[in-house]
């Protein structure tokens, strides 16, 4: 789920020609974010200035996943607000119905095996950027990313879809550089481009389509790809800073109680601060996003039908209307970390708290699980991170060991939800989705650098998930695989 930035992730610390390093100026002043080791280009030049590179990646893993056995705290088959039913419907442990529990753990009812011949977190990428000869004291360049993945099988949509994530204008001069068009988010780009299993599979069970979620969801929201208009500051010694405008996220519920209405942009805004002290080299950053959707009409109207009480959609209890709630919702993000090398140690710890963008991905429902707002349309809070450390053993020879986790905070309304399954009743319309409580993952990896170009990973993921008044899962994976990069 990643960009041509990874190019000098992977070989930043590399030997390049000159022309490889010619060709890095037109790659986005976000790459110099990365955590990695490595980078190459294609660059051809005209006699009159002009640059053309081309760049990509190609990868390939095999990965096998065991999912165990929902272990349920008791859990009702169908509940309303009146009627009886007996006794036995309420189960001491074990399941009732298909319980859907979503998620970065398992679909199915009980446990499972998947294995899978996939792309990892990043899909195979073709990338362009051209670059026109520095006139006025303007550098103009342009960049076309696809991204293609192989992961279902036959003539599925999945196995052929072509993904355009980067489409942009840059323009840069002694003001920095102004990015216009499509490309990665700004909030939480840093937890993701300093994520060691950006180069992995991460956390897959359950998610063996398109791409796989590496940490995305366990430790962090994911930065997406949005139109965008954003500003980088020129260089400011070892302060560096970027703030943009960015196509507003609508919000969802599985309700319908949702907020689409995104008449005003979402701001992001990035602080980052390099540093060094004798052999210890430290990057430390902040990030954060504000936006505020409004509800529509109709959206507003299902909003106080489910508030108030006056039609019990879906087994929605009558409870009192949220005032601040009725029109529109504030949402917002704030996202830190810092990066410590020493020698060939590297540390990375990363952390986040939001309001209303979801587990997973930014104002998705996906169901109650990770969703940004509840069944009333009432936003969650969620908070989460991740630690990460690696050695370089030297001769591209590299261990690493990861932890994180996502956490939802329950609302009123998710925990009289949550009771209502308890509730003897004999009619009305039966729950089978559980309301995430968090999820948690330990990575494992190895990978050695071949070649310049090419690199080889192994890695074994165990992971839980954790469902209010629902139980958990466990589940564990191990993959291999391969990158190549051009």
């Amino acid at each position: 789920m990643m960009n041509g930035y990874y190019l000098k992730l992977f070989k930043e610390g590399n030997n390049m020609n000159i022309k490889k390093k010619i060709a890095l100026a037109a790659i986005p002043a976000v790459m110099a974010l990365s955590a990695t080791d490595v980078s190459s280009k294609v660059l051809l030049m005209s006699d009159s200035g002009w640059e053309v590179s081309f760049d990509g990646a190609a990868n390939a893993f095999y990965t096998h996943a065991a999912t165990g056995n929902m272990d349920t705290l008791g859990y009702c088959s169908g509940y309303t607000t009146g009627g009886e039913t007996a006794a036995s419907t309420i189960l001491g442990g074990g399941e009732s119905g298909n319980v859907n529990r979503g998620g970065v753990i398992g679909q199915g009812e009980g446990g499972s095996d998947i294995s899978s011949i996939s792309v990892g977190l990043l899909p195979n990428v073709w990338g362009f950027t051209v670059k026109a000869p520095t006139k006025s004291g303007l550098d103009v360049s342009g960049r076309l990313g696809l991204y293609t993945h192989m992961n279902a099988t036959g003539n599925s949509a999945d196995a052929n879809v072509i993904n355009i994530r980067e489409t942009s204008l840059t323009v840069a001069g002694s003001f920095g550089s102004v990015l216009m068009g499509r490309s990665l988010g700004i909030h939480q780009s840093n937890a993701i481009l300093n994520d060691m299993t950006l180069f992995g599979v991460g956390v897959a069970a359950g998610n063996i389509a398109g791409t796989t979620l590496g940490r995305i969801g366990v430790g962090y929201v994911y930065a997406d790809w949005y139109p965008q208009i954003t500003w980088t500051t020129p260089g400011l010694g070892p302060i560096g800073a970027k703030i943009g405008i960015l196509q507003a996220t609508p919000l969802q519920s599985n309700t319908g109680a949702d907020a689409t209405n995104t008449k005003y942009p979402r701001v992001e805004a990035q602080l980052d601060y390099t540093f060094e002290v004798g052999g210890l080299g430290g990057y430390v950053w902040v990030d954060g996003q504000y936006q505020n959707v409004d509800r529509d009409t109709a959206e507003s109207n299902l909003y106080q039908i489910r508030n108030t009480g006056i039609s019990n959609l879906s087994g929605v209890a009558a409870v009192s209307v949220d005032d601040d709630q009725s029109d529109g919702i504030e949402v917002g993000g704030v996202g830190f970390g810092t990066r410590l090398t020493f020698q060939g140690f590297k540390l990375v710890a990363s952390g986040f708290f939001n309001h209303g963008l979801g587990m997973q991905f930014q104002g998705n429902s996906g169901g109650n699980y990770s969703g940004s707002l509840d069944e009333r349309g009432k936003a969650r809070h969620f908070y989460g991170g991740y630690i990460q450390g690696t050695y370089d053993f030297g001769q591209g020879t590299n261990i690493g060991y990861s932890y994180g986790s996502n956490h939802l905070v329950q609302t009123g309304q998710d925990a009289g939800e949550i009771n209502q399954r308890y509730t003897l009743g004999g009619g009305g319309t039966a729950r089978t989705d559980a309301i995430q409580n968090y999820v948690e993952s330990h990575m494992g990896m190895i990978w050695h650098n071949v070649t310049d170009d090419f690199r080889v990973i192994a890695e074994g993921v165990y992971s839980e998930a954790h469902w209010h008044g629902a139980g958990s899962q466990e589940s564990s994976q191990v993959s291999v695989g391969a990158f190549f990069f051009w």
